[in-house]
């Protein structure tokens, strides 16, 4: 029979372009699966095999037997290993299986054993193939090599099928065409035995295999050279399944804002790929990533001791642009892989650098175990948080403040609260400084405002003695020029009149931004929107701003009136205050108020107003209007009486 071996030639040539273009690229040698680099190799073996068994087939009376017979023999024995690399391939790329499975994968391996053997020893027993005075001719088991290719095919097709969302919506058709290509192939040849096909299906499998998962230009930072976050990733997950022990260095440098700012882009390009230079020299390429931004990571293995001092001394070693010296220091944080899921990881890393830099410049920060459940609480809060703001709506509890003159309720502060799964509610001292730092504090604040002027729409507040609601107003909102406009959008929406809102400035607002809030209190008090200044005492205080900035309320911190209580001199300094804010027309509000002696001082000292637990939590809007509805029904049966 003659063979047509032209395809099983060109496959051979597209194999080893394959195999060159894959050793050049070295930083990812050991990354790529090993896998994949076995069924590279045997598969070019096996196309050379065929190649040279089907042009020694005509010439077999005059080549030596066992030359004829060994050729074949190690052709079938390495055809019937590809399967089962084939499946293992699948099986090492997405090793999170259940015991059954793999027990199930491990005994894949046995159709193929017997297989290998069979096609090796097959000049003994000739079940697989023969030789006689006529040629090459097939042994009654050869049909064995074709069910035992269909068996694998299975195998990989459920395996693809059981790991379809790990896989993902734009790799999955790959695989199957992956696992499509051979048994074409594999068909036609059996079909047609003179059609040499089968070295082109395991040549283009590989092809595909390559194109999936080594996709090697993805996998490495454009500016520095170093693998980046998703080869990270894949790196601890694998070693991680492997039951490696691996410890994760996350390195920061402090105030890189500054260099890029001095230095340009470029400059900070330079010292990027100096760090990451520095760190391959010392750890090797296949150990350092760019994990995002300015921050790389370390890879090293846990029980080597401890390595950021040594990170810290490569990171500070002088570093030139343009002839100019530059030293930076690193903040580091510290992530035990062992401890976390892989959806956690990149968590872990962000919280390790955020702890680490919240500290101080050049600080290291460890994430234990203990530390990882903060970490999870975080993520908690900010998923919950998030999605409150997707939806369009933010839980909001009020607090009603008393008015020492009209004996009764006057006005009430609107508080957002957030109630967290599995952890309840959370203060928000905790939550407001994660959507101040992703920029989602605006949306949130407006939406707390939105709730605020439903609340007023839907309860006749005015008509229960309440003049107006307290909404607060974060620094990013007074950063934003045009708040003012998206304040009168939703209060003209609900057609609240603007006098019913009041906002509360915090006091290192007022300090900071100065200019830019002058600008938005200037356009809300045209609008009759009142402001006051809240938590005056909790910073530095300054009186003048009080007299250039036009609030008229001021709101005296918790913790400056719980000091008046325990010692005169915090005493006669709050009461002095109070005067003083009396005699430029302010209106005083005392904050933490919590018993009737706290209460009778405030009263004796001339203050307008009292927040505090003793005359009301912070309660949901339908309890609000139950407490008020109670005083309004106590106040005419006092009318009555008197």
């Amino acid at each position: 029979m003659q063979y047509n071996v032209d395809f099983e030639i060109c496959a051979v040539v597209f194999l080893v372009l394959l195999l060159i273009i894959s050793l050049t690229r070295k930083k990812l040698e050991g990354y790529q699966s090993r896998v994949f680099q076995i069924y590279l190799y045997l598969v070019i073996a096996s196309n050379i095999l065929d190649i040279t068994t089907s042009y020694c087939m005509p010439y077999y009376k005059s080549i030596p037997s066992w030359i004829n017979w060994g050729l074949n023999a190690i052709f079938l024995g390495i055809q019937m290993v590809l399967p089962v690399i084939f499946v293992m391939y699948i099986y090492r790329k997405l090793p999170s299986v259940t015991k059954v499975e793999r027990r199930l994968v491990s005994a894949c391996c046995i159709p193929a054993s017997v297989g290998g053997l069979l096609c090796l020893t097959s000049p003994i027993h000739h079940l697989i193939f023969y030789f006689d005075e006529t040629g090459y001719h097939h042994g009654p088991m050869h049909i064995y090599l074709y069910t035992n290719v269909a068996f694998y095919m299975i195998m990989s097709i459920y395996l693809a099928i059981r790991w379809r969302r790990q896989i993902g919506k734009r790799q999955f058709p790959l695989l199957f065409t992956m696992i499509g290509i051979p048994v074409v192939t594999v068909l036609v040849q059996f079909m047609i035995p003179s059609a040499m096909l089968a070295g082109v299906g395991s040549a283009l499998s590989v092809f595909i295999m390559y194109f999936m998962t080594e996709s090697n230009v993805s996998l490495i930072d454009a500016v520095t050279g170093a693998l980046n976050r998703k080869a990270m990733i894949d790196r601890v997950s694998r070693d991680m399944y492997r039951g490696e022990l691996e410890d994760i260095y996350a390195v920061a440098p402090d105030n890189f804002k500054l260099i890029n700012e001095m230095y340009g882009l470029e400059g900070g390009n330079h010292v990027l790929i100096e760090m990451a230079g520095s760190l391959m020299k010392e750890y090797g390429d296949k150990q350092v990533f760019r994990f995002g931004g300015d921050t790389f990571t370390v890879i090293v293995p846990r029980g080597g001791g401890r390595a950021e001092e040594r990170i810290r001394s490569l990171v500070g070693q002088a570093f030139y642009i343009g002839g100019s010296e530059v030293r930076i220091t690193a903040c580091i944080g510290l992530v035990h892989a062992v401890n976390h899921q892989e959806e956690e990881l990149v968590s872990a890393i962000e919280y390790a650098v955020a702890e680490a830099k919240a500290r101080g410049k050049g600080q290291f920060f460890e994430v234990e175990e203990t530390a990882a459940e903060a970490m999870l609480r975080k993520k908690a809060i900010e998923q919950t948080m998030m999605q409150n703001i997707r939806e369009g709506h933010f839980e909001v509890h009020y607090q009603l403040i008393y008015d020492i003159r009209r004996k009764g309720f006057y006005s009430m502060e609107a508080l957002a609260r957030l109630n967290v799964p599995d952890y309840g509610y959370v203060s928000p001292e905790e939550f407001i400084k994660y959507a101040e730092k992703n920029g989602s504090i605006t949306r949130l604040g407006l939406l707390v405002l939105e709730e605020c002027c439903r609340f007023i729409k839907e309860s006749d507040l005015h008509e229960l003695g309440i003049d107006f609601i307290e909404v607060n107003l974060s620094m990013v909102q007074c950063m934003q020029p045009e708040i003012h406009k998206d304040v009168l959008r939703i209060m003209q929406k609900y057609q609240i009149p603007t006098h019913m809102i009041n906002f509360e400035v915090t006091e290192s607002v007022a300090a900071s931004s100065e200019e830019l809030l002058i600008r938005n209190m200037e356009r809300f008090t045209e609008q009759r929107i009142h402001l006051s200044l809240d938590d005056y005492g909790s910073g530095y205080s300054n009186i003048n701003y009080l007299v250039d900035l036009p609030f008229s309320i001021v709101k005296i911190d918790k913790y400056v009136i719980w000091a008046a209580m325990k010692n005169d001199t915090s005493r006669i300094i709050l009461e002095n205050t109070i005067r003083t804010f009396k005699n430029i027309g302010l209106r005083v509000v005392a904050e933490g108020v919590e018993d009737q002696a706290m209460s009778d001082m405030i009263e004796e000292m001339g203050a307008d107003y009292i927040q505090g637990y003793f005359y009301s939590k912070p309660v949901p809007k339908e309890k609000i209007i139950e407490r008020l509805k109670e005083e309004k029904a106590k106040k005419g049966d006092d009318l009555q009486e008197s």
